[in-house]
């Protein structure tokens, strides 16, 4: 039941399942902890948050999409070669160039919520990727909220001294030298967001705020809200000796209770109660490659054929979106088993490695039970999640996109091989089990607010 004595918020939300997902969890934990919540983003994600008992503004205009639209909406994307080019572009059409639609519909949520709860205090949650809440700390015309919190759900990008430029895939420097190559490699990538630089400085002013003068705009997010919490445990990212003392942690997701049935799988699918059970002590290797690349010859089938063969072991691919399914021509080996869509805490659970292609939200899901992981990713912010499990000794990192039957077949020999992946997963594991992700944005809510008064 709602509490009228905590602040009301507004949580925003970049369009896509990878983003919508775990808002759409914070959200519900946020509700059921008493906050009501206005969320912003695109149209079609409304029954995602009005189904979790948010109320709803939606974006409208050049930044109303859904994943599905992203072909059409952005058909040159498709004819650039993944890396860091592709990326900037990417960010200046789908992040940058869409902050103007999403400021008005921040801004009408604000003005909502105000109307309805005269008196109350109005939190900003926004969301690490959505970009549309920054002018509004920049001195942007139009209602404000009296506190700002980002919500990191995507690998941190936040430049520093002690990490490679973001993107690029490379670990932390570990020499002088090093360091100083990355902080050329930096300017180098600077050059390449160039033109999305000067893209957002100038939305920024036209909104009536003023950017921060040499400001890399990707830092934006972390370094402009009142404060920042990233949604996993510290030890899951690299450590950064120069972040603001305002960039902190909260642990890991918040953990739901379940409002299906138990048996929902097992009636779905009909091997389900003899996988989970696996008496016979079966090596088990769940493959996904998410929600956003469904060009299944990229991971998913490189990777069934990859380990048809192997003894003792039984495979679990999941296609990633509901009523998905395989070209019927393709061949499924005895020892693997094709789901539309598993959701990643029910099948993790009994993974003995994870193969994914390096999205975070699958990453953190995958380490929240203690699963390694074999991952090859080459678009958006993968390579980077990709370089950081590898450096944290989770993951065999194979630097690709659409890796080798045979590279594939190696990295789960090698993952299974060395119980130390499994060990360094357990131990993050246990910092999300210690953690109260609620908990720690509620006392960010609480100490915004003291500090305006």
């Amino acid at each position: 039941m709602a509490d009228r004595t905590k602040p009301r918020l507004v949580l925003t939300c970049t369009p896509g399942a990878g983003h919508v997902n775990p808002i759409t969890t914070i959200a519900k934990a946020l509700i059921l902890d008493g906050y009501q919540i206005t969320a912003v983003s695109a149209s079609g994600y409304r029954h995602r948050f009005e189904d979790v008992g948010c109320d709803y503004v939606p974006i409208q205009g050049y930044g109303d999409y859904v994943d599905e639209d992203r072909e059409t909406k952005w058909p040159e994307r498709a004819a650039m070669s993944p890396g860091p080019e592709q990326f900037a572009w990417t960010v200046e059409q789908s992040f940058v160039r869409v902050i103007p639609d999403q400021l008005v519909a921040v801004q009408r949520a604000i003005s909502k919520t105000r109307e309805e709860n005269p008196g109350r205090p109005v939190v900003l949650l926004n969301e690490s990727a959505f970009l549309g809440s920054l002018p509004l700390l920049k001195g942007a015309r139009g209602v404000k909220p009296d506190g700002i919190i980002g919500i990191g759900i995507n690998p941190i990008s936040l430049t520093s001294v002690d990490t490679a430029p973001f993107g690029m895939g490379l670990p932390p420097p570990t020499s002088p030298e090093e360091t100083v190559q990355y902080a050329m490699m930096l300017q180098g990538l600077k050059a390449i967001f160039l033109k999305a630089q000067y893209t957002f400085n100038d939305i920024i002013r036209e909104l009536g705020g003023e950017p921060d003068g040499d400001g890399f705009f990707p830092d934006a997010p972390y370094v402009w809200p009142n404060r920042f919490l990233q949604m996993c445990p510290a030890s899951m990212m690299y450590p950064r000796s120069d972040a603001p003392a305002s960039v902190g942690f909260a642990g890991g997701m918040p953990k739901l209770p379940r409002t299906d049935k138990p048996d929902s799988l097992s009636g779905k699918f009909p091997w389900w109660n003899e996988f989970a059970d696996n008496s016979s002590g079966q090596d088990v290797i769940f493959i996904c490659q998410g929600t956003v690349r469904m060009d299944y010859s990229d991971l998913v089938i490189p990777a069934i054929q990859a380990l048809k063969d192997r003894p003792n072991t039984l495979v679990i691919a999941s296609l990633g979106q509901h009523g998905a399914t395989l070209d019927p021509t393709i061949s499924i080996p005895r020892n693997t088993r094709v789901a539309d869509y598993i959701p990643f805490d029910d099948i993790l659970p009994h993974a003995s490695v994870f193969v994914s292609n390096g999205g975070y939200g699958g990453v953190r899901a995958s380490l929240a039970h203690g699963t390694p992981l074999v991952v090859a990713g080459d678009s958006e912010d993968k390579p980077e999640m990709c370089a950081i499990i590898e450096w944290a000794g989770v993951a065999v990192n194979l630097r690709t996109g659409r890796p080798s039957s045979e590279a594939l077949q190696a990295g789960v020999d090698q993952v299974l091989s060395d119980p130390k992946f499994t060990e360094r997963a357990n131990r993050i594991k246990a910092d999300m089990d210690a953690s109260d992700p609620i908990g720690a944005i509620t006392e960010n809510i609480k100490q915004v607010l003291e500090a305006r008064s």
